[in-house]
């Protein structure tokens, strides 16, 4: 690494140290680990501070001088104000995998107990099944027993070969 380059980012950095604790002006750093809602300073809008990417409806709801859009007087006005402010579309949140994960556990396992109790729980009937002779009285009704296409065409066979 280049001396003099290294020596400058150092200066820089001490000098940014005195000035933050002098007059409250804050620094992004260039490290990847930056604070939330923060954003990458942009060259092109010169001295205004770099403000959090915060939603307004995130914020708490009292001790702001204009309580319905929770700002307060003399506030810096960020660079997305019309999709931060309480006027814009309402952000929601929805759960990581692992939790919608464990929401269909629950789900599956609550199903499955219910049944299991319903299936347990389920009383006797209330009578006794009727018990019919002769194979349910299929020769004193007259029923013919259920016949399958080879049992019909069987007997169709037998019937033409006794004439």
């Amino acid at each position: 690494m280049n001396r003099a380059l290294f020596s400058r980012s150092v200066q820089a950095s001490k000098q940014r140290r005195v000035l933050a604790a002098l007059g409250g002006i804050r620094f992004e750093s260039a490290s990847p680990y930056k604070k939330k809602y923060y954003v990458d300073p942009d060259p092109q809008i010169g001295d205004y501070p770099n403000l959090p990417q915060q939603f307004y409806e995130d914020r708490p709801q009292r001790g702001w001088w204009d309580r319905q859009n929770r700002r307060n007087f003399g506030e810096p006005v960020p660079e997305q104000m019309e999709v931060l402010n309480m006027w814009a579309p309402t952000q929601y949140w929805s759960p990581g995998w692992k939790m919608v994960g464990k929401m269909w556990a629950g789900f599956i396992v609550t199903l499955g107990t219910v049944y299991f109790v319903i299936s347990k729980a389920r009383a006797e009937r209330p009578y006794v099944r009727a018990f019919y002779p002769y194979g349910g009285l299929k020769d004193e009704l007259g029923g013919v027993p259920t016949r399958t296409m080879a049992s019909s065409i069987e007997e169709a066979s037998l019937s033409v070969a006794k004439k």
